[in-house]
């Protein structure tokens, strides 16, 4: 199940998509069967999570927050959240030549990456379509494929 939460009004046309998305990147993971929160916010709330949880004064795209410890051999009913700032996504989407609903797709496989487990090298400035390489990319990569395989063609 996902619980779509939008602080942040999206446009026409995301949530269903994005639902689809994050739904095929679950079905991935072999996690259908979970649950996830996925919230939809502004800058400036994803900046007071950032500073809060993690002491930086800065937005970012992504946040995860995973309500189990990895490798603990029982998988809770409910992975975790994921929080994504919608002017960030749509700073990235023009950036990169994209729609809104693609780059909010990539951004909520990425943070579903996280909730199961996975990890990447700290980043800066380095976008997950822009030259992520090496292994420890390559299930974000995955996870990403499974949610761009699910959108509509004109996304």
């Amino acid at each position: 199940m996902i619980d779509l939460i939008a602080q942040k009004k999206p446009p026409a046309g995301l949530r269903p998509a994005l639902r689809m998305a994050l739904a095929a990147v679950m079905r991935h993971f072999d996690v259908e069967g979970k649950e996830v929160t996925l919230v939809l916010v502004s800058d400036k709330t994803i900046r007071a999570l950032k500073w809060q949880h993690w002491n930086e004064n800065a937005a970012t795209d992504v946040l995860s927050f995973p309500a189990w410890e990895p490798g603990d051999p029982f998988v809770p009913p409910h992975l975790g959240d994921i929080i994504i700032s919608l002017d960030t996504a749509q700073r990235q989407a023009q950036a990169r030549g994209h729609s809104l609903t693609r780059e909010v797709a990539l951004l909520a496989s990425h943070g579903m990456a996280h909730l199961v487990g996975h990890d990447h090298p700290h980043a800066e400035g380095l976008g997950f379509e822009e030259g992520a390489q090496g292994e420890e990319w390559q299930v974000f990569h995955d996870a990403w494929d499974a949610a761009r395989a699910s959108l509509p063609v004109d996304t």
